[in-house]
């Protein structure tokens, strides 16, 4: 039996109330491809329904969902929108808002990430957890805060030394957010990772934020 998903802008289900807020706000929905499409299409193909479903499940939940462009990763993808089942796992998760090195990816775990010839890094556990980063992001951008850049292996200390913990939300992989009670921290290694350079790593860093439980809550 086919399995009918609504999509995130009509049933935002188990994301955050603050990823709720920022979808509301600021989520736009673009006519793209149908589940349904692709389900004929790649059946033409004669791909699987084992790879086919993955994929037009996302669809169903994601398909056509634009976001503004986050802070990393030349602004994120353009939309979200399956396309390129491959011989392997996964599909292309949307086109880039301009020329990159790698494309953005779900891979068979359901992971969302970026791949690059024959590298792929998850950057989340989920496409919600991208979602729920990128709301964090625009977020963390607009609070009042004193803003720091660290780059390099010593990002991977920022969290014991400012006493932090993790923002489960956005089920974070080469990428994570993490809190304490006034400060935000945005670990970035997903380039690192995929170029096998740890110079590439980012963190932004945000410090005295007043009330920033509350504003964590209302988004």
């Amino acid at each position: 039996m086919v399995r009918r998903v609504r999509h995130i802008l009509d049933a935002p289900g188990r994301l955050s109330p603050r990823a709720r807020a920022y979808l509301a706000a600021h989520g736009v929905r673009h006519q793209v491809w149908t589940a349904d499409q692709h389900r004929r299409h790649w059946h033409r193909q004669g791909r699987p329904d084992a790879a086919i479903e993955p994929l037009a499940e996302f669809q169903m939940r994601w398909g056509g969902l634009a976001l503004p462009p986050t802070a990393e990763y030349d602004g994120g993808p353009r939309l979200l929108d399956a396309a390129a089942l491959t011989e392997h796992d996964g599909f292309a998760a949307g086109p880039a808002r301009g020329a990159n090195a790698y494309t953005f990816r779900v891979d068979g775990q359901g992971r969302f990430g970026i791949h690059g010839g024959d590298a792929w890094v998850p950057l989340h556990g989920s496409v919600d957890g991208w979602v729920e980063a990128a709301a964090l992001g625009h977020l963390a951008a607009a609070l009042p805060a004193d803003v720091g850049l660290a780059t390099g292996p010593r990002v991977d200390e920022l969290p014991e030394r400012y006493g932090l913990r993790r923002v489960r939300e956005v089920d974070g992989l080469a990428d994570e957010w993490w809190h304490g009670d006034r400060t935000l921290l945005a670990v970035h290694r997903g380039e690192a990772r995929l170029f096998g350079n740890p110079a590439y790593q980012t963190a932004y860093l945000y410090t005295g934020i007043d009330d920033l439980a509350g504003h964590l809550r209302a988004g």
